[in-house]
């Protein structure tokens, strides 16, 4: 999905080398797997990363939702970018669900 999303930012004018603040987000299993990849982010990272639950009680739903920095970005930045979000979340239970940016 990076090329596809690499080719939408283009479109709206983001050369390589363009800082961007991209915002991503995680499905948890549970509480206990936001709050984990939730902390990682904040020990490992400068980003801003906060859990939020949705869904019916008996359904209930868990994401971690944030943002990064002002970051310079190219395809080749977003591909190993990408790689570490989706590795740490895999470490932590969660799925990486995507990043998209404002322009």
């Amino acid at each position: 999905m990076n090329r596809q999303t690499w080719a939408a930012l283009q479109k709206h004018g983001v050369t390589e080398g363009r800082q961007l603040r991209l915002d991503f987000s995680y499905n948890a299993p549970n509480r206990e797997a936001a709050d984990r990849m939730c902390g990682l982010l904040r020990d490992k990272t400068d980003y801003e990363a906060e859990v939020e639950s949705g869904g019916s009680f008996l359904r209930r739903k868990w994401r971690v939702e944030g943002r990064t920095q002002n970051t310079a970005v190219s395809p080749a930045v977003l591909d190993q970018w990408v790689t570490w979000m989706v590795n740490a979340g895999k470490e932590q239970s969660c799925d990486f669900d995507g990043w998209g940016s404002l322009v």
